[in-house]
């Protein structure tokens, strides 16, 4: 659901105070039933760091970790972002995040990277205050992190580990003979990937080159 914007909130955004300003505004419209409850958002920017939208992707879910990222950017999509900051709050009050606040974070790091839309933060907040990733210094690590690296850069990665294996055998069977080994590799890893991503069937096996049948034994 696209969140209404006054005039005051479609601003240049130039910190994560100003972000946690707007959302805390747009948290206090709720009721104190609706307060209470965990909200999760997004917003977009474009490359002047401009709002072009905020919208509430999910709400009163005690396990935000099960938030699809292709329903989270689909709006980013839309509108043309090329920068989005995730937000979410906490009712009880303590903003620090949890262990699946972070793997949330690095899965849409990933996500972004994928379809062209960087993430540029992501804030917990509360009625009081709030917590940055980035000015915490967590976001950094996570943008380095394999967890939820993309199939095709996986697929990448261990046909190069093959063709080292290749030239390490000091032979030319050797090499292509590693690259062959790396290359089935990363395309099964791949389709492992897609399909814990709920993706088709039909469209792993155009991606990975695999068969159906495949597909269906891993």
């Amino acid at each position: 659901m696209e969140v209404k914007l006054s005039k005051q909130q479609k601003v240049t955004v130039n910190s994560a105070e100003d972000i946690y300003l707007i959302m805390r505004q747009i948290l206090r419209r709720e009721n104190k039933i609706g307060q209470g409850q965990e909200h999760f958002w997004m917003v977009g920017l474009n490359q002047a760091n401009k709002i072009l939208y905020i919208e509430l992707v999910a709400l009163g879910s005690s396990n935000m970790a099960n938030i699809n990222p292709r329903e989270a950017f689909r709006m980013a999509i839309y509108k043309l972002a090329v920068q989005v900051i995730m937000v979410h709050n906490h009712p009880g009050g303590n903003v620090t995040p949890s262990i699946e606040d972070q793997d949330l974070t690095d899965h849409f790091i990933q996500a972004g990277k994928f379809l062209k839309v960087e993430v540029i933060d992501h804030l917990i907040i509360s009625d009081e205050t709030y917590y940055s990733f980035v000015d915490s210094g967590i976001f950094k690590k996570l943008q380095a992190s394999e967890r939820w690296i993309l199939p095709y850069k996986l697929k990448k990665r261990i046909r190069n580990e093959g063709k080292e294996e290749g030239l390490k055998a000091g032979k030319e069977e050797g090499l292509y003979l590693g690259e062959k080994i790396g290359e089935e590799k990363g395309k099964k890893e791949m389709a492992k990937v897609m399909k814990q991503e709920k993706v088709s069937i039909t469209i792993i096996a155009k991606a990975s080159g695999l068969s159906i049948e495949e597909i269906k034994e891993l």
